[in-house]
């Protein structure tokens, strides 16, 4: 993507930002642990029930400071950046939603919704008859990104609702 084309729309999401919403449910854990505790008032089974707990809690932690290494060792980042020019989106493991369009080539965005596989999808059809998929998974304002596009291409077909996901046909 050209630097020099100002940027109407860009999101991007890093590991890092990732592994530190990690850490935080890591300062988290035991609180919660404790409070579940708390909810135990049977004295016999407190003491067995706290060290199931404890157990539980220790083995979490151990995961998710794994996750949060990982996070940390292996920078990336999600982005979406749309351009006068170009619409792309990279996604640092998944190549599916990895793709670079001109706006003016877009046709439609459709939401929809696999009920049997509890997924949302966000594709995008362009004149030529190939259809990407734009990654549902991070935080980025899909109202303000339909906006923008919409903007660059009046004629682009938009979900009525953005954050309404229909069932697919």
């Amino acid at each position: 993507m050209s630097t020099s084309a100002p940027l109407l729309f860009h999101y991007e999401h890093s590991r890092k930002q990732q592994a530190r919403v990690v850490l935080i449910n890591m300062l988290l854990l035991p609180l919660v642990l404790w409070l579940l505790l708390q909810l135990i008032n049977d004295p016999v089974a407190r003491p067995r029930f706290a060290s199931l707990l404890m157990a539980i809690g220790v083995a979490a932690e151990l995961g998710l400071l794994a996750v949060a290494a990982w996070l940390l060792s292996h920078p990336a980042s999600f982005s979406i950046r749309l351009s006068a020019s170009e619409f792309c989106s990279h996604h640092p493991m998944f190549k599916a939603w990895c793709f670079s369009v001109d706006p003016a080539e877009i046709v439609a965005i459709e939401h929809s919704t696999d009920r049997e596989a509890d997924a949302r999808y966000i594709s995008i059809q362009t004149r030529s008859g190939q259809c990407h998929a734009l990654s549902p998974n991070y935080g980025y304002d899909r109202k303000a990104l339909y906006r923008a596009l919409a903007t660059l291409n009046p004629a682009i077909r938009l979900p009525k609702h953005p954050g309404v996901f229909g069932l697919r046909s």
